[in-house]
């Protein structure tokens, strides 16, 4: 029976339709290193309506770069080349799975706010490591993308899972294990590798739950699952226990594999992460309603 339900999920996968042409153009021109900002521009414009999103993310001050921009021209000058690539693969997978959304609306919501609260928590870690924020509030934007998948393929199962998933009772996770066979990890590592993503968001998104397996960009990996820890953590407000012992208790046993890669977690630095989190849920909330519509 498990083995019928994962052929299920892969075959759900694979009948996902390629993304838009706008989509392989921008990931030609800006993997060639001669590329201009003229070809990149050149690529987005037959599609008005990515157009329309670059401009309002360049219009914002989202990256710290707040500019009166009219231009896709000057969007790409002020955004670069790799904030304006990971803009558009994001926007991408938004738009892969809008169906989903009319009849799931409660849902597909929270799961939404739950993916960009992630996204900006790997933005803010990644400030301080020292990695790139724009591919990294990409990658928690997607990271829980193979749930999707689970949905379209068994629908009210998985969203029981979900509804469960959302009280605390289980680990989501697991579950899928358990039920399927496989974990949205693995059905997202699948469907991003054949929309031809980057693979340090593919190995970001897919190793999220198990960042010690990840043979390439463990440390994107590492990234993702403290950011989905936190911005899950986000939500309960437990005054009674540290952030750092709810961190303990929610990924037990990762603090070798932190202190392997160098990221320091202590009380101050989580508490840090979680003010500036908070700050940008009630400042960047907008930025959520652009890659929606």
């Amino acid at each position: 029976m498990i083995n019928h339900q994962r052929s299920n999920i892969f075959n759900q996968v694979d009948s996902l339709p390629s993304l838009p042409a706008t989509v392989s153009k921008v990931m030609t021109v800006t993997a060639d290193p001669e590329s201009s900002a003229d070809d990149l521009v050149h690529a987005i414009l037959p599609d008005q309506a990515m157009c329309a999103t670059i401009l309002k993310i360049a219009n914002s001050a989202f990256f710290g770069i707040p500019h009166n921009v009219a231009t896709m021209e000057k969007a790409v000058n002020v955004l670069g080349f790799n904030e304006v690539h990971n803009i558009i693969l994001g926007k991408a997978v938004f738009n892969s799975f809008k169906k989903i959304n009319a009849q799931n609306r409660h849902a597909i919501n929270n799961f939404w706010y739950h993916s960009f609260a992630c996204g900006l928590a790997a933005k803010i870690l990644a400030g301080d490591l020292g990695l790139s924020a724009s591919t990294l509030f990409i990658a928690g934007l997607i990271h829980d993308i193979g749930k999707l998948a689970f949905f379209i393929a068994t629908p009210d199962e998985y969203l029981s899972i979900l509804t469960l998933e959302k009280t605390g009772q289980i680990n989501c996770h697991h579950l899928e294990q358990d039920t399927f066979g496989i974990d949205h990890g693995e059905v997202g590592l699948r469907l991003l590798t054949r929309w031809l993503f980057p693979e340090c968001l593919v190995n970001a998104v897919g190793f999220h739950h198990e960042p010690e397996k990840c043979s390439s960009h463990p440390k994107q990996a590492i990234v993702i699952q403290l950011s989905d820890a936190l911005s899950i953590l986000v939500k309960t407000e437990d005054d009674k226990n540290s952030l750092l012992s709810q961190i303990s208790t929610f990924l037990p046993g990762c603090s070798k594999l932190w202190q392997q890669y160098g990221i320091e977690i202590s009380e101050e630095n989580l508490q840090k992460w979680m003010d500036s989190l908070k700050t940008s849920l009630e400042k960047d909330s907008a930025i959520l309603s652009i890659f929606t519509s």
